[in-house]
């Protein structure tokens, strides 16, 4: 009667060493976040490996102590069993692994049958939280963790302490009104420079300036651009106007030095008459020969003070021409200088545009309240998250809300997602867009540029 006991104790012994042996497939379920495909075995998970052996001569179950243990999974995907050897698991889950480790055990010992192999997952590699929450860090992952529960394991979003999150609202408003008036500054310049590019002869303002400074400081910028343009304008139109006159006197000196040499022409006419005239008589003793050699050197003079003339209105057509170019080089050179004084400032204001978003973002994260919304309410914004996976070899980012399930080794970033007040969505739409430059004045009507 004992010995029947005694069998009946060792085989309900073995149904419990059997069922311990399959422990390892719940352990190795697939996990809600990774679809129908059971858990991997990623670097970093912790298994508990047991062996064992049925010897039936004994009727009872023996252990492989030197196999029995906890094994970490490398970086590299791979585990290093006593007598086993190093084996690749990056592919395998828990029963997968079971199965291979007893295949295993059995070519290298000999047995007749399969050893008992149950593979159990003691920890999953850990998940990691960064962003806007109390306690970035890395967490401990069991099945089922969801990016909310991650982030209450991370204290909640990160919420400054009062007497901080008053000094940083003061800093950050400061920053917002220094942007604000340097972004209206610029917006000025920009509707000054568009003007005297296009030659007209008043500058077009941004309507909505007022939305981001008092309007006194608006009046006084807008009085400031305003003289710079007419500053500029009166001494463009200055300088061509002299160089208009020059050219006026140039003109009439030509015509001076025209008449001359009309005149000029006549004398030699006559004279050259008065010259065909002497010589017969030289020639039959009735004049003198220094009467045909004075007339020959007053033609000679003439004919060379004539020369002079031409050569003289020759010079002078060519300073007309010179005051020309100089009258289309200034406009040239004004719109050359302001086009890219333009394009330095559209550069200006778009670091400027940068700036205010970061001080809006910051402000939103101190808690404070943007223009446009009531006061006494509350306003906070929304965490927004993405997961960066490593599902294959490189790591993808995906979008995530806060009832995602994780995976083991995901990394949770969350993010403030600011809702900005009317005042800042319509300071986008004041912002001109780049256009090019008017083209260049014609050489005439230059007077007229203004």
């Amino acid at each position: 009667m004992w010995h029947e006991l005694k069998r009946s104790i060792l085989g309900i012994a073995r149904r419990l060493m059997l069922a311990a042996a399959l422990c390892s497939i719940p352990f190795a379920m697939p996990l809600p976040a990774a679809a129908s495909e059971p858990y991997k075995l990623a670097p970093y998970t912790r298994l508990r490996l047991t062996v064992l052996e049925w010897v039936a001569a004994r009727g009872e179950y023996r252990e492989w102590s030197a196999l029995n243990g906890e094994y970490v999974v490398s970086e590299e995907g791979s585990l290093l069993l006593p007598l086993v050897g190093t084996m690749e698991v990056s592919s395998f889950d828990a029963v997968t692994m079971a199965t291979e480790v007893s295949k295993r055990v059995q070519q290298i010992t000999g047995l007749v049958n399969l050893p008992n192999v149950a593979v159990q997952i003691v920890d999953y590699p850990p998940v990691f939280l960064v962003g806007n929450v109390e306690r970035p860090g890395e967490y401990r992952f069991r099945p089922g963790l969801t990016v909310l529960q991650a982030v209450a394991l991370a204290g909640g979003r990160y919420r400054p302490r009062e007497e901080a999150r008053t000094v940083e609202q003061i800093q950050y408003l400061g920053e917002l009104q220094s942007a604000h008036g340097e972004m209206v500054r610029t917006l000025a310049r920009i509707a000054r420079l568009r003007a005297e590019i296009s030659g007209q002869k008043d500058i077009e303002f941004p309507a909505n300036l007022n939305e981001l400074a008092d309007e006194a400081t608006v009046s006084s910028i807008i009085a400031e651009e305003r003289a710079v343009f007419q500053a500029q304008s009166n001494g463009l139109t200055q300088q061509l106007e002299n160089l208009s006159e020059l050219r006026r006197l140039f003109a009439s000196e030509i015509d001076v030095l025209q008449e001359k040499v009309v005149g000029q022409e006549k004398q030699l006419k006559l004279l050259d008459d008065e010259l065909a005239a002497v010589k017969p008589l030289v020639e039959r003793g009735i004049a003198t020969t220094s009467r045909q050699s004075d007339l020959q050197r007053i033609i000679t003079a003439l004919q060379a003070d004539r020369l002079d003339q031409v050569t003289a209105i020759m010079r002078a057509r060519q300073n007309i021409s010179q005051a020309s170019r100089d009258a289309q080089n200034l406009v040239s050179t004004r719109q050359t200088t302001a086009s890219t004084e333009l394009q330095t400032a559209q550069a200006s204001l778009d670091q400027l545009k940068i700036r205010q978003e970061t001080a809006q973002r910051l402000l939103v994260a101190a808690g404070s309240i943007l223009s446009g919304q009531k006061r006494g309410e509350k306003q906070e914004p929304d965490l927004t998250f993405t997961i960066t996976r490593k599902a294959s070899a490189e790591p993808v980012e995906i979008a995530a809300d806060e009832n995602t399930l994780l995976v083991p080794g995901d990394v949770v970033r969350a993010s403030l997602n600011v809702r900005f007040s009317a005042q800042t969505a319509g300071t986008a739409a004041m912002v001109p867009q780049n256009s090019g430059a008017a083209p260049l004045a014609a050489a005439t009507g230059l007077t007229n540029t203004q």
